[in-house]
């Protein structure tokens, strides 16, 4: 396959929702600097206190990150532990222990790469090389590769110092920092499957070294809890220590004696609101008796455990950890929305919402122009943003609006031929919660199919059962509408639920298409604690996939391993399970191909179950036979979604827990398309069918798109070519971009303000891909209808699949190289819309000479045409836009021609008369604002009136034209000037000399 050159995803956002984080770090050497680790979100780092955030963890890492810790000794070194231990249905692994000793510039993997997820990392205020790893392990099976890990050479060597067995890992340590000899450790037994999890077991409990963690013993009576224990969070001042036990017999115990005796403080779950998520503190390293407690909300004591209260400015709930610096006063903490500073002690806090961490369940869109990217996100609402802000600021956080049930969002679909209605499913009051979201009333109609209390009860026995990610599904307009238009609507329970009323009522369509297993519908949790969040309901339909092209034809995944099919709009069903596959794996996804209404595909994600193992299979006779197709896959990597190609039906892309891949042969073979992307779990794709992008929703760094497909369609039959070959050219617009939120000083003023948050824009104007057999130089030649060339520009040229742009613009004027950047000349003109064709040239890839900038090329080129259609939301017409054109482009013109002049004048500024003509064109050098003290001249009186018409697309007005051809007369004065002048010295006229930009 042919490399791919210069074609990226895009990350659009969103910021605004923040996202989860699960370690945080920062220094007494210096108070602007901290570092998080994002849940799937990689490692960051601020060294001007929050305002301004930077990723430096290394792409091809993993990003699921599990605690972060600065040395005490060198701010510089940085440890970072990966996999998130924070054992919810929807974390990702990690790969061990990593290492920066440049504050983040390079990192170094440093082993213990099967621990799965590390809870914590301390190191020894007294010696950078001894540190201490908590490792929790796998939370979905029996791993030896669990518990305390020691180095004492900067994790050049380490070994495993306290180990209970292959089913319980260390949730904390604390390392007394007077005496960093003394140790204490938590350790837990965990186990998840997916329809329950298990949080402790008759091993777990404290542990405490007095020898650097070389070894341990268990701390047993004294006031601890004798019965089973779960997951603990410790935290040491001194002979101070905090232990925060998931137990029956209470929440938080206190020992003044280093852990010889304990006492119970308090049985208020309030400081540990569910223990299996959440189970840290941090006591300030200035009071021993004031505590923070990482609980659903952040809890506060003053007095040593006796009492406590909320922290009513914290930022956001679901709380995961703390570091508060020597002094009490500035702490950063970890939460389910970000990393939230505070420099008062915890009394006012700081987020600015400036980083994309956004863990994104599935993603939706509509088919506006631009169109809109929608998706439910982890503990964050649901948003929708557009694909192309059509601002000079990119994707800022006020163009999201959040479409949700201000709770945990999942599926979202803007309803087929009324964008404007916003279908959500959520978890609020309700598991699977389903709304409409109107975007002018903002209001989120309930329209749930059942509403039955589930909180807290068994689900067997119940008539329904829904998902936390409850899917919803539209049938094609037209065939699934009903005769007013309405798309027929789908939502999975444990049955198939249908409207054509938007759930003004429902119609039960299937029986029940799970597996239906009592036992596994029981309350989550044991033995110490159940858990009522709906996380772990089961049995539940995960995926609803109607044909595009067979009416009535309906294919179903289950979370407990199952697929399903109805030809005839539910009035039968088949269970079509591929064969062979072990039982109660997930069907992330069903993809109904779009161009055999007997083939789907299937991505099944077994990891809850213990098997890790790519599943993507196909069927080409409606379920009859399946085969597997993960050629090429990583075999210990799970696949979550697969697409079919709506264009190329032998192109397919699946999403896996490390990135994006593709397939040219139908999944024959499989290779990375990840390009520019970070290492993080994909949850769901679509393209979208207008723009024809790839739109990915991650889970940790929010929404990414690859625009314009053609090239990926079409690499299997440019690997076989050995000619130069230009790819279909989308529809480009002739939009008009301005700032929607910042009002810039400048009308093409670039950035926001440090701090703010914008995602990537399109391209702006045509884009161009192409394919080359060998490097090569190459250039893109722009004509118009008429064959007139509008534009010409050297684009990359390496061999591969290359992409650049063309952004609708004719060539520009010349600058004048004495002006400052803000007052030099424009953009050329933007063309008129209409059919133009680009034209690949290739020259030889040897370097040419300066006398060879105009030379013929050695080939004919490649062309391809395309349309440039006017901005939609603009009233202008065709008339109307030829009229503009040719009035800029006059105006260009002669300021292309002043520029040119005063160039030549600058360069002979020492020749008598020079500057006299000079005087004609320009105030002065214009080298500061002091032109705003005189009077202008010829080129400030044009570059005004070249501002004033700017400001829109439409064409001039008789004031415009009175100015215009005032500005000509006094134009063509100062260019007669000029020329005699010229004569006067004998030098030879300007020439206008075409050469490729």
């Amino acid at each position: 396959m042919p490399a791919i050159h210069d074609i990226a995803w895009r990350n659009v956002g969103p910021a605004v929702s923040g996202g989860r984080t699960s370690g945080v770090a920062g220094t007494d050497q210096d108070p602007y600097l901290y570092y998080f680790g994002g849940a799937d979100g990689g490692v960051w780092k601020t060294t001007n206190g929050g305002l301004t955030w930077k990723n430096s963890w290394p792409q091809d890492a993993v990003g699921a990150i599990g605690a972060v810790a600065i040395d005490p000794h060198d701010r510089n070194t940085v440890w970072a532990g990966t996999g998130e231990p924070n054992f919810r249905n929807d974390i990702s692994y990690g790969d061990g222990v990593w290492v920066t000793h440049d504050g983040g510039a390079h990192w170094r993997n440093l082993g213990l790469r099967e621990t799965w997820a590390i809870a914590q990392i301390v190191i020894d205020p007294g010696n950078s090389q001894h540190v201490l790893v908590a490792a929790v392990g796998d939370p979905y099976r029996d791993s030896a590769a669990r518990g305390v890990y020691r180095t004492t050479d900067g994790g050049r060597t380490w070994q495993r110092t306290l180990y209970l067995g292959p089913s319980s890992g260390a949730s904390d340590i604390a390392i007394d920092p007077r005496n960093p000899n003394v140790v204490y450790a938590g350790m837990w037994q965990f186990r998840r499957v997916p329809w329950s999890f298990a949080s402790g077991g008759p091993l777990d409990g404290v542990f405490k070294s007095i020898d650097g963690g070389a070894s341990w013993r268990r701390l047993r009576g004294g006031g601890l809890p004798m019965g089973t224990m779960g997951r603990i969070g410790l935290a040491v001042a001194g002979q101070r220590v905090y232990a925060l036990i998931q137990s029956k017999e209470g929440v938080l115990w206190r020992s003044d004696d280093g852990g010889t005796t304990w006492r119970l403080m308090t049985r208020d779950t309030l400081v540990n609101q569910r223990p299996f998520y959440m189970s840290r503190l941090a006591v300030d390293p200035s009071n021993s008796d004031r505590v923070f407690f990482s609980s659903e909300d952040l809890i506060e004591t003053r007095d040593g455990g006796k009492t406590y209260r909320d922290v009513l400015g914290a930022v956001h709930q679901d709380h995961h950890g703390l570091w508060i610096s020597r002094d009490g006063r500035r702490i950063i903490e970890a939460n389910d929305g970000g990393a939230p500073i505070s420099i008062d002690g915890g009394a006012t806090w700081d987020w600015r919402f400036n980083v994309v961490l956004a863990q994104v369940y599935r993603l939706g869109y509509d088919e506006q122009n631009p169109y809109h990217v929608c998706g439910g996100i982890q503990d964050n609402d649901a948003y929708c943003g557009p694909s192309d802000s059509l601002s000079r600021f990119g994707i800022e956080n006020s163009d999201w609006r959040a479409v949700g049930n201000d709770g945990d969002g999942s599926w979202v679909w803007p309803e087929p031929g009324n964008p404007g209605s916003i279908w959500n499913v959520g978890v609020n009051e309700l598991n699977g919660q389903l709304g409409i979201f109107d975007l002018h009333s903002r209001q989120n109609y309930d329209i749930s199919p059942d509403v039955t209390d589930t909180n807290g009860r068994a689900l067997a026995g119940l008539a329904y059962r829904s998902n936390w990610e409850a899917p919803i599904a539209f049938a094609p307009l037209g065939a699934g509408s009903n005769a007013s238009g309405i798309a027929t609507a789908y939502v999975g329970a444990n049955v198939l639920f249908a409207t054509n009323n938007r759930g003004r009522t429902w119609a039960v369509v299937s029986p029940d298409l799970t597996r239906n297993d009592p036992q596994k519908q029981l309350v989550a949790g044991g033995p110490i604690n159940t858990d009522v969040s709906g996380a772990e309901f089961y049995d539940t339909i995960f995926d609803i996939a109607p044909s595009r092209i067979a009416p009535g034809r309906i294919w179903v995944g289950t979370d407990d391993g199952l697929v399903q099919l109805t030809a005839d709009n539910g009035a039968s069903w088949h269970n079509v399970t591929p064969p062979g596959i072990a039982p109660w794996g997930r069907v992330d996804t069903v993809e109904a191909s779009g161009a055999d209404p007997q083939r789907a595909y299937v991505a099944i994600d077994r990891h809850v179950m213990g098997d890790p193992a790519p599943y993507v299979l196909v069927t080409d006779d409606a379920g009859a036979t399946w085969r597997t197709i993960v050629n090429g896959l990583p075999g210990d990597q799970y696949v979550h979604v697969v697409r079919e190609d709506p264009v190329n039906p032998d192109v397919l892309y699946a999403g896996l827990e490390q990135g994006v891949w593709y397939s040219v042969d139908r999944g024959a073979h499989w290779r990375s398309l990840r390009l520019n992307m970070p290492s993080v779990a994909i949850h769901d794709m679509r393209i979208q069918p207008q723009r024809h992008d790839l739109v990915i929703a991650t889970h940790g760094r929010g929404f990414w798109i690859l625009d314009d497909l053609a090239a990926i369609e079409g690499l299997r039959g440019t690997a076989a070519g050995s000619a130069a070959a230009l790819f279909a050219i989308p529809t480009a617009y002739t939009w008009y971009r301005w700032w929607t939120s910042y009002y810039g000083t400048q009308p093409d003023e670039c950035c926001l303000s440090a701090g703010s948050f914008a995602g990537e824009d399109p391209p702006e104007g045509a884009m161009l891909t192409y394919y080359l057999p060998s490097p090569a130089n190459a250039e893109i030649e722009i004509v118009n209808s008429s064959g007139r060339r509008v534009r010409c520009f050297s684009a990359p040229g390496e061999a591969g699949i290359e992409r650049t742009s063309w952004d609708l613009s004719e060539t520009a004027p010349v600058d004048w190289l004495a002006a400052r950047d803000w007052n030099r000349g424009s953009d050329g003109p933007t063309v008129v819309p209409g059919r133009y064709t680009a034209v690949l040239r290739l020259r030889s890839s040897t370097p040419r000479s300066a006398q060879d900038d105009t030379a013929s090329p050695h080939d004919t080129g490649v062309r391809q045409a395309f349309d440039v259609l006017p901005d939609p939301r603009a009233a202008w017409t065709q008339a109307q836009y030829v009229a503009r054109y040719e009035f800029v482009k006059e105006l260009d013109d002669e300021l292309s021609a002043i520029d040119v002049a005063l160039n030549r004048l600058d360069r002979l500024a020492t020749m008598p008369g020079a500057a006299t003509v000079r005087a004609l064109f320009t105030s002065g050098v214009v080298n500061s604002e002091d032109d705003l003290l005189k009077p202008d001249r010829l080129r400030e009186r044009l570059t005004i009136l070249q501002g004033a018409v700017a400001l829109s697309q439409g064409p001039p007005l008789p004031p415009h034209l009175r100015e215009a051809a005032a500005v000509r007369a006094q134009y063509d004065a100062a260019m007669a000037a000029y020329d005699a002048f010229l004569r006067s010295r004998h030098l030879p006229p300007d020439t206008k000399q075409e050469v490729c930009e």
